[in-house]
């Protein structure tokens, strides 16, 4: 193994950053938050662990592998895995994901999604780590900030409704029967209905101090034309009922007042 050097010497953003993810950030962006957490130069937010794709595929065109036999053409498409993704800390990102360093609840927290979940997915191994560093920012006190983190998520009224209807979504993912009453049936559609409405009503509010902008340089791009205004205004509306992007505020402002100190 070796290190990619970076020939370019310029630091874009060089302050504290956060990166959230959820079960469904795969492949490029497990590869990014990989090389966030182990270079120190992130915290991790989200659910328990990312998708867990760490492998790269090649397309083949078979067509233009084979000439002429144009009476048995189209041949299709083969699809070849080519190489694993590692992390400089030694581990792959393949199966097992990026595994957050705040884990906040989600709907699918109790259900099994992945990488792992497929029959044939190639397996977690690792190889040698190497030694590694930067300069450019290193997270401070990174316990104490996922200690407070916890604690606020535990005491959170919206997570635990979160992590609520999260054990109902894997109560309804596990349960392998359906009435074929339709008396029954349309009994437990109703409940089932009652249920969605309760958590979407809980869920679905501005939070209290929230405040949301476009950055100025953004502007003139969003203000071309009347559909992409009220995409934007739709956009920043889910952001102010957004539980993930508050904590993860909570969690920039505890890393800040840590470099502060």
């Amino acid at each position: 193994p070796y290190i990619h050097k970076d020939n370019d010497s310029q630091v874009v953003y060089d302050g504290p950053l956060i990166i959230l993810i959820n079960e469904m950030s795969a492949s490029a962006s497990e590869i990014m938050a990989a090389a966030m957490q182990d270079y120190n130069r992130a915290i991790i937010v989200g659910s328990k662990a990312s998708f867990g794709k760490g492998t790269v595929q090649r397309f083949f065109d078979l067509d233009n592998m084979i000439r002429g036999a144009d009476d048995i053409k189209p041949l299709g498409n083969l699809k070849v895995t080519t190489q694993k993704f590692y992390r400089i800390s030694g581990g792959s990102t393949q199966l097992k994901g990026v595994e957050s360093d705040i884990i906040l609840p989600d709907n699918y927290m109790y259900i099994d999604v992945g990488e792992r979940e497929y029959k044939h997915a190639m397996p977690w191994d690792k190889i040698q780590k190497l030694e590694y560093s930067q300069d450019v920012f290193n997270l401070k006190n990174k316990e104490e900030i996922i200690k407070k983190a916890k604690e606020r998520v535990q005491q959170d009224t919206i997570f635990k409704y979160i992590n609520d209807n999260a054990l109902r979504m894997k109560k309804y993912s596990d349960s392998t029967s359906i009435s074929l009453n339709l008396t029954i049936f349309k009994k437990q559609k109703e409940i089932r209905k009652a249920q969605d409405d309760f958590y979407k009503k809980r869920l679905n509010h501005e939070i209290k101090g929230m405040k949301v902008k476009n950055l100025d340089v953004d502007m003139p791009h969003i203000e071309m034309d009347s559909n992409r205004i009220a995409r934007n205004d739709e956009w920043l509306k889910n952001i102010k009922k957004d539980e993930y992007i508050k904590e993860a505020l909570n969690v920039m402002k505890d890393i800040v007042e840590g470099e502060n100190q």
